[in-house]
């Protein structure tokens, strides 16, 4: 059996070099070694054997190679595991963003609302309500001219700000420096602002200002006839002198006031523009104060006294319940 054995391994591989060989060839292919001489020539040589049979425990033991298929498996065995990692984290971040937003929806967005209106809680906190202003006069009818004072709430750096025709005040409407002369019906309101912009509520007062005429028809049927003359002479002339159209600007308006024919019209206009809404009417008529020339009286219009001041003469000026008025050459407002 052993002799078999070797032999059949001498045809298979090349004694010298090992390599693999048909068993027709005599010659090594690799290495051109004599395979029959070295059979003749080994024969008898127990240590021949011995070298073989070595060499076919050394061949019997060396692994044959992993087939090229299955090293293609196991390659793509890996790149499946990196596939599944990678989808694995994909789906992770995937599940963890999830969960945020739906925090954010069912909690995240409560606590934003939450936060932002105890930071409004804590700027209304911060706003200060000032005190109204408070006036020197009590509201009521009064038959003379009077004279206001608006007293400043307690704080730092207010300003109070006022309108006498009955609009709401704001920080653009007229500043208070200086008592206000009340010669008619007015209606007076006004607002504290300090210097952060805090404001007080808006302080109203309604006076209704008559001033009666004065008594003169006792005077006039005792007086002479010379002084009958004068007096109807200052009339006429009070006549020429208030006639025309006069403008008052206050507050920020334009006050118009126009004497003719016993019609007295009245309208009023942002100051210096021609923004004027519809006009009033009036039937008037006047009475003088005799011994001024004809320059100082009082104009009804039906029942409503103006105190009419002409002095100086020549100034184109006069004065309507105190307020300074110039004439005005325009027809505007009245079209006429």
């Amino acid at each position: 059996m052993r002799k078999e054995r070797i032999a059949v391994n001498k045809l298979k591989f090349c004694p010298k070099c090992g390599t693999k060989l048909d068993p027709s060839e005599r010659f090594c292919g690799e290495c051109g070694y004599d395979i029959e001489k070295h059979d003749h020539a080994d024969s008898g040589n127990p240590e021949h054997l011995r070298a073989e049979e070595s060499h076919e425990a050394v061949h019997d033991t060396v692994p044959e190679p992993i087939p090229v298929s299955q090293q293609q498996d196991k390659k793509t065995g890996k790149s499946q595991q990196t596939a599944i990692i990678v989808l694995a984290v994909a789906l992770g971040a995937i599940v963890i963003i999830g969960g945020l937003v739906f925090w954010w929806f069912s909690r995240g967005s409560a606590l934003f609302n939450n936060a932002m209106s105890s930071e409004t809680a804590q700027t209304k906190e911060t706003q200060v309500t000032l005190g109204l202003p408070s006036y020197s006069l009590n509201e009521g009818s009064y038959t003379a001219e009077q004279k206001v004072v608006i007293n400043k709430p307690d704080g730092e750096g207010i300003q109070v700000y006022f309108t006498i025709d009955g609009s709401e005040p704001t920080d653009q409407s007229s500043r208070y420096e200086n008592p206000i002369t009340l010669q008619s019906n007015t209606t007076l309101k006004s607002i504290a602002i300090d210097q952060n912009g805090n404001k007080s509520g808006i302080k109203t007062a309604t006076y209704n200002i008559t001033i009666q005429p004065p008594a003169t028809s006792e005077a006039k049927l005792e007086s002479t006839t010379a002084t009958e003359a004068s007096e109807e002479s200052e009339w006429e002339k009070f006549g020429t002198y208030i006639s025309g159209t006069w403008k008052i600007t206050y507050a920020g308006r334009d006050y118009y006031y126009q004497f003719k024919n016993g019609i007295l019209k009245i309208a009023d206009a942002p100051e210096g523009t021609t923004d004027a809404g519809e006009y009033i009417e009036f039937t008037y008529s006047y009475d003088i104060t005799p011994g001024n020339e004809g320059t100082v009286g009082i104009v009804y219009a039906e029942g409503t006294p103006l105190a009419i001041d002409c002095k100086p003469l020549g100034d184109n000026a006069i004065y309507i319940n105190g307020y300074f008025a110039t004439y005005s050459t325009s027809s505007f407002p009245f079209n006429d």
